[in-house]
């Protein structure tokens, strides 16, 4: 397992407005966080966190400060940038 430091979406994000936190074993938004249980990383460089068995979260066309957000609980993607 790598040090969670060394995952490209780390850190502090703004998405749509709304403070958004990445790591490889919580994310949160505003004051709600959730445990993430596994990172996997797809063949096209993009990261899907699991919440839980059934929902989780993929962060896509990652740089060093920019990622689109989408979450298998909406079909919507989200455009964040880096705090």
């Amino acid at each position: 397992a790598r040090a969670q430091e060394d995952y490209p979406f780390t850190g502090e994000w703004e998405c749509d407005g709304a403070p958004f936190v990445f790591t490889s074993t919580v994310y949160s938004i505003g004051d709600d966080s959730y445990n993430v249980q596994e990172v996997q990383e797809g063949s096209d460089s993009s990261y899907t966190l699991f919440l839980s068995d059934d929902v989780y979260i993929t962060l896509s066309e990652i740089t060093s400060d920019t990622l689109d957000f989408s979450s298998s609980e909406s079909d919507r993607t989200m455009s964040c940038r880096r705090y």
